[in-house]
């Protein structure tokens, strides 16, 4: 049941992790209940959303998406059932990895910091979608670049950044200095709801890369 304006302890926990060390064992320990608790208790709808977004706009037959901070997988469940071809996520939580592998979607799963380079070559992914990664103490605004970086030109980065870290970080500085530089074509910014259940929101951003 989802109650406005509630914020669960774990989620607390999330935003306030002092380092990477200890927002890992925050998700590693909540993997097996994430799906239930974010989706059904919290109404989380970011990764319905997302996959709207994508295949408004992409033909999914053919597709090669990257899903970049899979965490449970629940984007790239969507993206197969929607007809995607090929699926490959990552993510620095082992469990969340654990979990994802488990519900048999990716074509490839690895762990990867998104604060560092990625390990995928330029230009190899038609599509990249980011949902519930960008928030506090989470990837820092910079790695939007290697999401740029890993989509073909012509493809679509479409990622999601809770919108107290919207505000509270240059990512729009960022963003318009990429449309500016001529690396990306800014389709849309657009505020949805983010955790329905505490009544916070969150900035859609969709880009195609040129």
């Amino acid at each position: 049941m989802v109650i406005m304006g509630e914020q669960a302890d774990i989620h607390v926990k999330i935003l306030s992790a002092a380092s990477t060390d200890e927002l890992m064992g925050v998700y590693d320990g909540w993997a097996d209940r994430y799906d239930q608790e974010l989706l059904h208790d919290w109404g989380y709808t970011s990764p319905q959303m997302a996959v709207r977004l994508l295949l408004k706009s992409m033909n999914a037959k053919g597709l090669r998406v990257l899903d970049a901070g899979c965490g449970t997988g629940l984007v790239g469940e969507l993206l197969k059932k929607s007809g995607v071809t090929a699926v490959c996520g990552i993510d620095y939580s082992p469990g969340m990895l654990e979990q994802a592998r488990k519900k048999g979607v990716y074509d490839a799963l690895d762990m990867a910091d998104m604060n560092q380079p990625l390990l995928a070559p330029t230009a190899s992914f038609d599509a990249v979608t980011c949902i519930g990664t960008f928030t506090a103490t989470h990837v820092k605004p910079e790695a939007v670049n290697e999401l740029i970086r890993v989509t073909r030109p012509g493809g679509k980065v479409i990622f999601t950044v809770r919108y107290d870290y919207w505000c509270a970080t240059d990512f729009v500085d960022l963003i318009c200095g990429l449309h500016t530089d001529g690396l990306v074509c800014i389709d849309q910014l657009r505020l949805e709801p983010y955790i329905h259940s505490e009544g916070s929101e969150c900035q859609f951003v969709v880009l195609t890369v040129l």
